[in-house]
């Protein structure tokens, strides 16, 4: 016979797949959801992250740190962004509110109002969408109806130390150099491009693109491939950057645009914002462009202001070209007028290697000086006493002077210029494409005279710099 306990057993398994069922689906679900509303997640940020992308790029393009530069880099970054779509078919649109400009990429960030009142050294911009939520397809079922996320891009590009100013190469064909002395000597000369340390050359009578003697002005925010604007080559707008001595030249590229019909008067100005003139139309200020620590000029042959005899030279800049079979120097013109002071922030350096592999070495001793020039036209190779590092590095004495009023900054007449090959004509105009083959310091040694009777920039190499920094528009995240 069967016992109650018998017949209640198939009583108690009626309903248990059921039960089972629904906790399957349940679980099924979540997981469901897990899976199709993370993807729609992940496209979501997808979508929101290319556009701030595109945004931050388009806009990165526009800065040229003036206030007009920043209101067209927020328009365009504005404007790239409603081309883009979230959610696979919503509209991405933001406002001014959402962006913000910065002199790094990593901040701080300041509001395009800010940034149009103060655009100088603004080069990144930073687009953030802000949160999208959308539905949930089936995360519902666990208590979550929708989700949010949200795209952020920096972009834009470094100011480097680099005045907007271009130098022809002497040698264009030869980074790197070599010069032998006279009288002989063992010890070649270290040549960069042609140009030696220590030696003075005036600029403005070097071989210009275009046979002008106008500085030749690079345009400091746009660099091939980029189009050039007329406005950003001019002589008011590159004025700033001549003030501090910085530029955003993409400097990878192998291009620059030159300018070669300048007028005298802003650049000038600028300049010379570094032996303390300032006013009278100045576009510098003290308190971001301030003098050099020492602000005495070294003109040739002056032994009353300053340097002495030791740096009167009798070649000037016309002589620092040499025969590329012999090594020797071209002929030296018997006038010095255009000569400059010589050694005055850096002493000429010893070549090693073989040709086409030169590297610097030490430098000339005061005992050799002598053999740097011909027989009979040699500077007195006698150093100042007090002098052994350079007559610009003193903090007192006859070489040396401070500013009055406004406090100095170290190196501030040391210019970090474009060399460029004035071989190829360019024409002339305010966007010439002229080649760029490297970056070299060069130390102002007198206020620039860029119209009258002592018209000359003079200045003093000191050799290049290597890597050239690079400044090209970049996305940063």
């Amino acid at each position: 016979m069967r016992t109650p306990r018998d017949f209640s057993f198939p009583q108690r398994q009626r309903g248990a797949v059921a039960l089972l069922f629904g906790l399957t689906v349940v679980v099924l679900l979540a997981a469901g959801g897990l899976v199709l509303d993370l993807g729609h997640l992940y496209v979501l940020k997808s979508e929101l992250q290319n556009g701030a992308d595109a945004a931050a790029l388009a806009g990165a393009k526009e800065i040229n740190m003036t206030t007009a530069g920043i209101n067209n880099a927020a328009s365009k970054a504005i404007a790239f962004a409603g081309r883009n779509k979230f959610n696979f078919a919503s509209d991405l649109t933001i406002t001014n509110a959402d962006l913000s400009f910065s002199s790094s990429p990593d901040g701080p960030w300041v509001t395009v109002s800010e940034a149009a009142a103060a655009p100088n050294g603004k080069s990144f911009i930073r687009v953030d969408t802000g949160n999208k939520t959308v539905n949930t397809y089936l995360m519902g079922v666990a208590g979550i109806p929708t989700m949010a996320t949200s795209g952020v891009a920096v972009a834009g590009r470094f100011v480097v130390d680099i005045t907007p100013i271009g130098v022809c190469a002497v040698d264009p064909l030869n980074r790197l150099g070599a010069r032998a002395n006279l009288p002989p000597s063992t010890q070649l000369e270290l040549l960069e491009y042609g140009y030696r340390r220590g030696m003075t050359y005036d600029i403005l009578q070097m071989k210009n693109i275009a046979g002008s003697s106008d500085p030749m002005l690079i345009n400091p925010v746009d660099s091939p491939p980029t189009a050039c604007g007329t406005s950003n080559s001019s002589a008011n707008f590159t004025a700033p950057f001549l003030c501090q001595g910085n530029s955003a030249i993409a400097n990878n590229a192998s291009f620059v645009y030159a300018n070669t019909g300048v007028s005298a008067g802003p650049v000038e100005k600028a300049l010379n914002s570094r032996f303390n003139q300032f006013g009278g139309g100045s576009a510098c200020l003290a308190s971001s462009a301030p003098p050099d620590l020492n602000i005495r000029d070294y003109p040739y042959g002056d032994a009353s202001n300053g340097p002495a005899r030791y740096m009167s030279p009798v070649q000037s800049q016309q002589a620092q070209t040499h025969n590329a079979t012999t090594g020797l120097p071209d002929p030296i013109p018997a006038t010095s007028a255009k000569a400059g002071a010589l050694w005055t922030y850096s002493r000429p350096l010893k070549a090693t290697g073989t040709p086409g592999n030169y590297a610097a070495g030490a430098p000339y001793t005061t005992a050799e000086w002598g053999e740097l020039y011909k027989s009979g036209l040699s500077a007195n190779a006698n150093y100042p006493t007090g002098a052994t590092a350079s007559p610009h590095a003193q903090t007192s004495g006859p070489y040396f002077q401070a500013p009055t009023v406004n406090p100095g900054a170290t190196n501030r007449r040391l210019m970090n210029l474009v060399i460029v090959d004035c071989t190829i004509p360019a024409g002339s105009g305010a966007c010439q494409k002229v080649p760029l083959l490297g970056v070299g310091r060069f130390f102002l040694q007198r206020p620039a005279a860029l119209t009258g009777a002592s018209k000359g920039l003079y200045v003093e190499f000191a050799g290049l710099i290597e890597p050239v920094p690079n400044s090209e528009i970049k996305l940063y995240r």
